[in-house]
């Protein structure tokens, strides 16, 4: 006789079945949001504010069958309510408010809160001693099992009916159970669930409020067939979270180098620019000491030179001299140094040196003074260059001022509209004519001066009504 060959027996090893049962226990966990809500009846995707409002009115709109004396199932309700009228805080009324079943007209269960409760509770329980149970509180107000109800903590109500031909209904009644994923109604803690029968048949369902206070909100309203169908899933537990998620590391990946390229060009660029403005800012301080105190100190060798082969009653005037020329060469290292320091690099800086500066100018003229100048003006940063050039500019003009307008009065003024400022000077003066007049190097210096930093002068004059001088800059960028 010819045995059969056997067939060979794989087996798993115990290891690989336990890791084989946790793979697939997160599959179906990753994969139940996709499928949650499969067999919800109706939902009410509006939040709906009820108050003083009677009887109410129908929000059902026949999306499910009526459930009547003759019916066999079990549906379950969730609704959201924020019970604005706050009966932790207030005497006791007559007042009732509640997501309310409804057949032909005639009120039957409810879920909120009844009449002459304190506490979130059913309503229109005939067997009930008092026509309604309360709702047992995981967060109860002692000594009670229920909790009151308090404007501004909501709480999500769920119904389970059981309907039974010909009887009341078994009714299951939820105040603010576990509803995250995974959850299921058999692990609901015990001091959160009530059990009763009730006559729970309807054809309509009726958000109602009578009494006092701004009413209820009720939202996220929703019929199922099942507990796990009124489940609130965390946006990271559902389908469409994983699918953005595996997109976004992969364009993290794609773009990490570019990222890493970018940011190294961006700090050579930095690198580069500070050292260009560091050598720009060299060369600025170099020409103002050339060009400022060099002539000075020369003259004043000049000058001392000079009075070396002099009569004797002549050094003194020689000494005037160079002592003027020594207060002007400490005046432009004054300048040099203040517009170097980074301390100053502000606006309310610049605005005093301005101020410091006119005074000086007209301290020994018989003009006037007068300063219009903000005493608190905003910690706004402006670079070195730009404070260098709007302090020479603005001093050339008192100058050109002193020299030539014959005015017995002088107007500075400084106005900060973000982003523009603008710095003016006027006088009371002779003026003259802008079409005649020879200006020499003065207002050439200025535009120029300006334009370095972005600025513009705008200069206005009639004879016999005095000469304005308007220094405006736009900073850009500033916010």
């Amino acid at each position: 006789m010819i045995q059969p060959r056997s067939t060979p027996v794989f087996r798993l090893q115990p290891g690989c079945v336990r890791w084989g049962r946790r793979f697939l226990a997160g599959m179906l966990l990753w994969a139940a949001p996709l499928f949650t809500q499969a067999a919800v009846l109706w939902s009410h995707p509006d939040s709906v504010l009820a108050v003083n409002n009677g009887q109410g009115v129908d929000i059902l709109d026949g999306a499910i069958k009526p459930h009547d004396s003759n019916s066999v199932g079990t549906i379950y309700f969730r609704v959201l309510v924020d019970p604005i009228a706050d009966t932790a805080a207030k005497v006791i009324a007559n007042f009732e408010a509640g997501f309310m079943l409804v057949e032909k007209g005639q009120e039957h269960l409810g879920i909120g809160n009844s009449y002459g409760a304190m506490a979130y509770s059913t309503l229109n329980v005939s067997n009930a001693p008092k026509g309604f149970v309360d709702l047992n509180s995981c967060f109860p107000d002692q000594p009670y099992t229920y909790e009151y109800m308090r404007a501004g903590k909501t709480r999500y109500l769920v119904l389970k009916i059981e309907f039974v031909p010909d009887h009341d209904a078994h009714v299951t009644a939820w105040l603010d159970p576990n509803l995250a994923l995974g959850a299921t109604e058999f692990d609901q803690p015990s001091n959160s669930v009530v059990h009763f029968e009730a006559n729970a048949t309807f054809d309509e369902i009726h958000l109602i409020h009578r009494g006092y206070g701004g009413g209820w909100k009720f939202s996220q309203m929703v019929a199922a067939t099942s507990f796990e169908d009124l489940l609130l899933p965390h946006f990271w537990q559902r389908g469409w979270f994983f699918t953005v998620v595996g997109i976004g590391l992969s364009a993290l990946v794609a773009g990490a180098f570019l990222l890493h390229m970018r940011r190294r060009a961006q700090r050579e660029i930095h690198r580069l620019e500070g050292e260009r403005a560091v050598a720009a800012e060299r060369t600025r301080i170099a020409r103002d000491i050339h060009d400022e105190v060099g002539a000075s100190l020369a003259q004043i060798a000049l000058m001392a030179d000079m009075g070396m082969g002099e009569p004797a009653q002549l050094p003194k005037q020689r000494f005037v001299h160079i002592g003027r020329c020594v207060r002007e060469v400490v005046a432009v290292m004054d300048e040099i140094v203040w517009a170097v320091n980074p301390q100053n690099d502000n606006l309310p800086q610049l605005a005093d040196y301005l101020c410091q500066m006119a005074d000086e100018c007209f301290s020994d003229s018989p003009i006037h003074l007068q300063k219009e100048v903000p005493t608190r003006l905003p910690e706004f940063s402006i670079r070195a260059e730009v404070r260098h050039n709007l302090t020479l500019a603005v001093k050339e003009a008192f100058t050109n001022l002193l020299k030539h307008s014959q005015a017995s009065q002088v107007r500075l003024w400084l106005v900060w509209n973000m982003p523009e400022l603008l710095i003016g000077v006027e006088d009371n003066g002779s003026g003259f004519d802008l079409t005649t007049a020879n200006h020499g190097n003065g207002l050439g210096n200025q535009r120029a001066r300006l334009k370095q930093i972005g600025g513009t002068v705008e200069l206005t004059s009639t004879p016999g009504n005095g000469t304005r001088i308007i220094f405006r800059i736009k900073f850009e960028g500033a916010r």
